[in-house]
Parts: structure tokens; C-alpha cells; sequence
């Protein structure tokens, strides 16, 4: 009997014969399970926390700048916009501006409305234009006429130098030219038609001074001439030429070529008007080269 007592205490567990073990076991599993629920509580509490990056966090705040800046714009823009256009209580006239303000400039017109008519209003385009030169033209001889018959052949003495001195040329070589329309009696045709080829060469019928070469009126291209003869002041005019070969200003001897046979102006075929003024009255021009020239 003694010895099963023996037996039986020698199979006790280790733990109650060594009692501090025990004890430092119990710790441990104590920490461990108290870490355990750390963890958890930081799982859990990482899960329940809304995650927010830099980016989402930049995104909103730059949306709301922009519409900040839309509204500053929109507020700008509209409030002048809405002053100008709000004519109410406050607007004023520009005198009133002009006397509140004395460096203001206020322009003011009394030029009042007209009804416009075909006679209100010069001509605009280069057939109109003709047509007004040529009715000017017709006018200003039809205002000579008066003086041009009495001041003609009968009256004046044609005979201003001897035909062939060379003073006074024929205009053209008469030898190609057919004679046309001659010196009117009551001074409507001015001049005498001399009809040739477009082209022909127009001569100076005596020494001057070129007062015209250009676009003349209804005469078209046409050379204009001052001549002194004996003393006595001559004009002689070469009109609707094709071609003008002299300038104002220069001085041209008798026999000169001054320019070509056309049809410009107020000319319905090719041919030199010729006209001749002796002291500015008008003569028949045909009659005074037969005088004169050689």
C-alpha cells in the first residue's frame, strides 16, 4: 500500500509540480489573444475610414475655382453691359454729358435730309461722264456762236501771210483727205471736217505753244495750239485724234507732226476736226488755209 501512494505522486503533471512556468504561459497567451484584438480593432477601424487620396481631394477644389472665376466673369461682363443698356432714370443727353464734363466733345450736325434727284448728284460712271463733258462742250460753243457769225470771213481779213512762206501748213496731207462737214454759218459746227484713214499724221498748221494735249471735252484726244502770225494771236485746235504725240508746254514748229487721225469723243468715223480762232473769235478754217497755207 506504501508504495502505490509512491507511484501515484510521481505521475502528477509537470505544471503542478513547477508552478512558475505555469504562470509565464498564462502571460503569454494573455499577450498574444490582447495583440489579437488590437489587430482587429485596427482592421476595423482602417475598414469604417472613408479613403482619400491627394487626387480626389485636388479635384473638387478645382472645380470649385473655376466656377469662382466663371461667376467673377460673368459679373463683370454683365453689369457695364447692363449699365449701357439701361436706359433709365439716370440716362442723359450728350449735352448734358458736355455740361457736366467740359473736356467732353460733343459733335453735333445741322445738316438736315434732302430728297435726291438725277440733278442732286454728279455723274459716276465713265459713260456718264462723257456725256456730260460733250453737253458742256456743245454749251460752250453754242454761248460763242453769237460772237462767231458776225466774227467770220466777212468780217476779218484772212489773208495773214503769202501761201507758201511756210508760216501756215496744211494740217494733212490733203492728197489722202476727202473734205466733210464744213464751218457753220450760225456757228454751230465750229470747225471743218477733214476724213481720212485712222492713223493718218496730223501736222501743226503753224509754230506755238501746246496749251492742250489730252482728253478735251467731246473733241476727245485733241491738241490745242497758240500761235502769234503777224503779230495777230491765232489758235488752232485738231480734235478726236486716235493718239496725241506732244505735251503741254512744248513749243512745235509749223509742220510738226502733233498727233494721229482717229474717232474719240463725240465722233461717229475717223477725221480731224480743225478749228482756227484769230484774236478768239472763231473763223472758217477751211477759208483761212486756202488764204494762207502753202
Amino acid at each position: 500500500m506504501a508504495e502505490q501512494n509512491d507511484d501515484s505522486s510521481v505521475g502528477a503533471p509537470e505544471a503542478a509540480a513547477n508552478p512558475v512556468t505555469s504562470r509565464r504561459s498564462m502571460r503569454e497567451l494573455a499577450r498574444t489573444a490582447q495583440g489579437q484584438v488590437t489587430r482587429t480593432k485596427t482592421a476595423v477601424a482602417r475598414a469604417a475610414r472613408p479613403a482619400r487620396t491627394g487626387s480626389s481631394f485636388r479635384k473638387p477644389l478645382r472645380s470649385i475655382v473655376t466656377l469662382s472665376m466663371v461667376g467673377g466673369l460673368v459679373v463683370a461682363v454683365g453689369l457695364p453691359a447692363y449699365a449701357a443698356f439701361n436706359g433709365g432714370a439716370d440716362a442723359a443727353t450728350i449735352e448734358q454729358v458736355a455740361a457736366e464734363n467740359p473736356q467732353s466733345l460733343v459733335v453735333a450736325s445741322t445738316v438736315t435730309s434732302a430728297d435726291l434727284d438725277r440733278g442732286s448728284y454728279a455723274a459716276t460712271t465713265p459713260e456718264e461722264i462723257e456725256k456730260k463733258k460733250a453737253a458742256e462742250a456743245a454749251a460752250a460753243r453754242i454761248a460763242a456762236a453769237g460772237s462767231a457769225a458776225s466774227f467770220s470771213a466777212a468780217n476779218v481779213d484772212l489773208n495773214m501771210v503769202a501761201p507758201g512762206s511756210g508760216a501756215v501748213r496744211w494740217p494733212l496731207d490733203m492728197s489722202q483727205i476727202r473734205v466733210g462737214r464744213g464751218f457753220g454759218a450760225d456757228g454751230y459746227h465750229q470747225g471743218v471736217d477733214l476724213l481720212g484713214a485712222a492713223g493718218t499724221p496730223e501736222f501743226a498748221a503753224a509754230a506755238g505753244t501746246v496749251r492742250v494735249a489730252g482728253w478735251y471735252y467731246g473733241y476727245g484726244y485733241a491738241v490745242v495750239l497758240d500761235s502769234v502770225i503777224n503779230g495777230q494771236s491765232v489758235t488752232t485746235l485738231y480734235g478726236h485724234m486716235t493718239q496725241t504725240l506732244v505735251n503741254p508746254g512744248d513749243y512745235v514748229e509749223a509742220g510738226q507732226i502733233i498727233g494721229l487721225m482717229g474717232s474719240t469723243g463725240s465722233s461717229t468715223a475717223n477725221h480731224l476736226h480743225f478749228e482756227v480762232r484769230i484774236g478768239g473769235g472763231l473763223v472758217d478754217p477751211y477759208a483761212w488755209l486756202q488764204a494762207n497755207a502753202g
